[in-house]
């Protein structure tokens, strides 16, 4: 397969995939996650969209240095949008559990006041409910965009019935029928 070098015109690098969740997801800023960050994970979860979608990407194909998603077939717009999706959620996930790692501490106050002095202290758990909102409304896109793919993209796994044919291009179709034996 030769690879099209134009990145624009093809989603099925990781590079080209870690770019657009950098570019618009993130806004380019690294204090969300590194463009590096996004990639590796990509990179390394191609299983996830594998197990996702009822596909058998391979992250094995590599091309001037990057590495390109390769299986029978193509890896499509379609395709970039869920894995996309995929990482979104696990993002959101991860970040969470990260503000409920701290949230068990010995400080259990949200305000305190003393006189002409105010102390408030972020609201931890409602910064892990707003992150695990978000990770459930990705999540609920990652389904929505799921079923729509295994709804138009997928071929049939078994023809039966009328549909099939015995191989000579003729209907010649035995037809049963259990009451008559």
């Amino acid at each position: 397969m030769a690879w099209n070098s134009n990145r624009k015109e093809t989603p099925y690098f990781v590079s080209t995939i870690a770019t657009g969740i950098y570019r618009d997801e993130f806004d380019s800023d690294t204090g969300y996650q590194s463009l590096s960050a996004i990639s590796g994970w990509l990179e390394n979860n191609v299983g996830l969209l594998n197990t996702e979608i009822y596909t058998a990407f391979s992250g094995s194909g590599t091309s001037d240095g990057d590495t390109a998603l390769v299986k029978t077939g193509s890896f499509k717009f379609e395709e970039a949008e869920i894995f996309k999706q995929i990482y979104l959620v696990e993002y959101y996930k991860k970040k969470a559990r990260a503000v409920l790692k701290g949230i068990d501490s010995s400080v259990d106050f949200i305000t305190l006041r003393d006189g002409d002095s105010l102390i408030t202290r972020t609201n931890k758990n409602e910064i892990a409910k707003t992150y695990r909102g978000i990770a459930n409304d990705a999540q609920a896109r990652l389904e929505t965009l799921t079923a729509k793919y295994n709804i138009y993209g997928a071929a049939p796994v078994q023809v039966a019935g009328m549909d099939a044919n015995d191989g000579t291009g003729e209907a010649d179709y035995v037809v049963y029928n259990a009451f008559n034996g």
